[in-house]
């Protein structure tokens, strides 16, 4: 055997050691998108090419012709085995389906029963025979029907691999370029190769070079794999995402064109629309799938035949109900356009919040705080006038009843007052300004001494000490506090000191009370209130609400030897940060 013929030997051994390192590499990190079907790609190249590397030194025209049967072994597994290694790389393995499978596997599967059985028959191959190049054994003959049926199948499935290794990179740009072109690039190198050795053509017909390129094809996916993280990086994340943030949200997303004509809707529009998979009106898919019958049924349709209200290119969230046989919902619509590489608008993306529950929520609220604000207030100031008259005309033995009975009217109007103040926090939406701390705090003290006579209240305030805020937020906050501890601190001292902070203005109100009860404190802090951990009213509440609101902190710190100091601390407002109620801190 010549130089180049062992020169030729050892790249088609190379070829194979380098298919068995990519691809325990990628078997390793078997639970990628596609890895498996990429170990067993390289598998399918490593036998190819090691078996090649045998044959080439194999003069014996049986032997030889036995050689050939592992040779198509390992040919069957590498183009089918690309293809899916394609699709899932794409994020399309949903593609991959036993009906799939079983199609690809079957020119293959019988192109090895025929290489084991081709003395019996002509479909393959006549005059099979060797003929040396460079030293080496290579064979001729000529080509039979099945043969070209084969090599066609191949590069059929070859090519459809690097159509879908194509989409990342048109559609996702730089970020998969040099993984796909390492792929690409790697395998039409391997199909030229083939492309020769399937018609003969020089140089050196009868040697077939595709075996010998898996090497360079090897190493390209190597460096896909270990310089561009192949199975790290990898497009059907992005892919699969997309679909999931489309098909697998709660919120409903129907495509329409400018017109307002349906294009394409998500499985959970389905119900919005109305729409089943016969794509009539009427129940929605079971099944939570927006399949082709379902969408197809509609597509072309006007929007507002099924959701009416819809205005395109609005501004906003636009308030949707629809009621049908599930009963009543309420959404929120929210268009977006659509534009082309031009910037013309093609289309819009409608979105259907479902805020049913957040609308019959706000419902209950607005009822609730109408009746502690208008009818439970009137109603108590009849309850403590008339009380108030009873403690003037009932004889001494019934006139402490009479006081309880006025004692706790007043409790009842404190509470309707609350709840105004907490409606007005939570619906406040005026802008900060600038606010002077001494009149705030003057303003405050004045309040407490005519609420509580006999309270002792004082504030301490640096000179010209101003913050940014909301003005009325800011001012029920503070008075929640000073009216919480006269309330509750039987005759307690009420002192308000303001400090000029590094990380803000602190605000603290303390007392020399009783002190809040923990429980209570447990269920402040924690936004949420049950059985064992509750208050006894809506003063601090109030408090947390407005505090977030504000963009404020708040702390609870007991007093040695008694009371509570309650410290908010208000950002400065280049530093302030939005930070609205979330779930848990509001009331329900």
């Amino acid at each position: 055997m010549s130089v180049a013929g062992v020169a030729v030997v050892v790249l088609a051994l190379l070829a194979g050691v380098t298919a068995v390192v990519v691809g325990g590499y990628a078997w390793r990190n078997r639970a990628e998108p596609g890895a498996t079907a990429f170990a067993a790609m390289m598998v399918g190249v490593a036998v190819w090419s090691l078996t090649y590397a045998v044959a080439l030194t194999v003069f014996d025209p049986v032997v030889r012709l036995a050689l050939e049967v592992p040779l198509e072994v390992g040919k069957a597994i590498v183009a089918p085995a690309w293809l899916f290694f394609a699709l899932g790389y794409a994020g399309r393995g949903e593609y991959i389906t036993r009906r799939l499978v079983a199609a690809v596997a079957v020119i293959p599967v019988a192109t090895i029963l025929l290489v084991a059985t081709v003395p019996v028959h002509d479909l393959l191959w006549t005059n099979y025979r060797i003929a040396p190049t460079i030293g080496t054994a290579t064979v001729t003959f000529d080509p039979g029907p099945w043969f070209y049926l084969h090599a066609g199948f191949g590069w059929t499935v070859i090519g459809a691999g690097m159509v879908f290794l194509l989409e990342p990179m048109l559609s996702y740009g730089e970020r998969y370029r040099d993984q796909g072109l390492a792929l690409i690039v790697g395998a039409a190198v391997s199909f030229a190769a083939h492309v020769k050795a399937t018609f003969f053509l020089p140089p050196a017909p009868a040697l077939d070079l595709t075996p010998l390129t898996l090497a360079v094809t090897g190493v390209l996916f190597g460096v896909a794999l270990f310089r561009f993280d192949l199975l790290g990086l990898l497009p059907a994340t992005q892919t699969l995402g997309r679909r999931a943030a489309i098909e697998d949200v709660g919120v409903g997303l129907v495509v329409v064109d400018t017109e307002g004509a349906i294009v394409e809707f998500n499985p959970a529009a389905e119900s919005i629309l109305g729409v089943g998979d016969d794509g009539d009106p009427g129940e929605g898919d079971e099944s939570g799938v927006a399949g082709e019958d379902s969408v197809g049924g509609v597509a072309g349709e006007p929007l507002g035949a099924y959701v009416s209200g819809v205005e395109l290119g609005a501004e906003g969230p636009q308030r949707i109900e629809v009621t049908d046989g599930a009963g009543y919902r309420a959404y929120e619509a929210t268009t977006s356009p659509i534009g082309d590489h031009t910037g013309r608008t093609v289309g819009y993306t409608v979105s259907f919040a479902d805020v049913t529950e957040r609308e019959l929520r706000r419902q209950r609220l607005e009822v609730l705080n109408r009746v502690l604000r208008h009818n439970l207030r009137n109603d108590m100031t009849v309850v403590v006038g008339n009380a108030d008259l009873l403690t003037e005309r009932v004889a001494d033995e019934h006139r402490s009843l009479a006081d309880a009975i006025a004692r706790r009217g007043r409790a009842l109007q404190r509470l309707g007052e609350k709840a105004r103040d907490a409606e007005a926090v939570l619906a406040d939406d005026a802008a900060p300004r600038e606010i002077a701390v001494a009149k705030l705090c003057d303003d405050l003290v004045r309040r407490a001494r005519e609420s509580y006579p006999d309270g002792d209240v004082a504030a301490s305030v640096p000179d010209g000490l101003t913050v940014t805020a909301r003005a009325a937020v800011l001012e029920t906050v503070l008075w929640n506090l000073v009216d919480n501890a006269f309330e509750h601190g039987d005759g307690a001292a009420v002192r308000i000191a303001v400090t000029d902070a590094a990380d803000g203005v602190e605000f603290v109100v303390a007392d020399d009370g009783p002190g809040v009860p923990a429980a209570e404190l447990e269920g402040i802090r924690s936004g949420t209130e049950t059985d064992l951990t509750h208050g006894s009213g809506l003063g601090l509440w109030v408090v947390r609400w407005g505090t977030r609101v504000l963009g404020a902190d708040l702390a609870f710190d007991d007093r040695e030897p008694s009371g509570t100091a309650v410290t908010v601390t208000l950002p400065r407002a280049e530093g302030r940060r939005s930070r609205p109620p979330t779930a848990g801190s509001g009331p329900e």
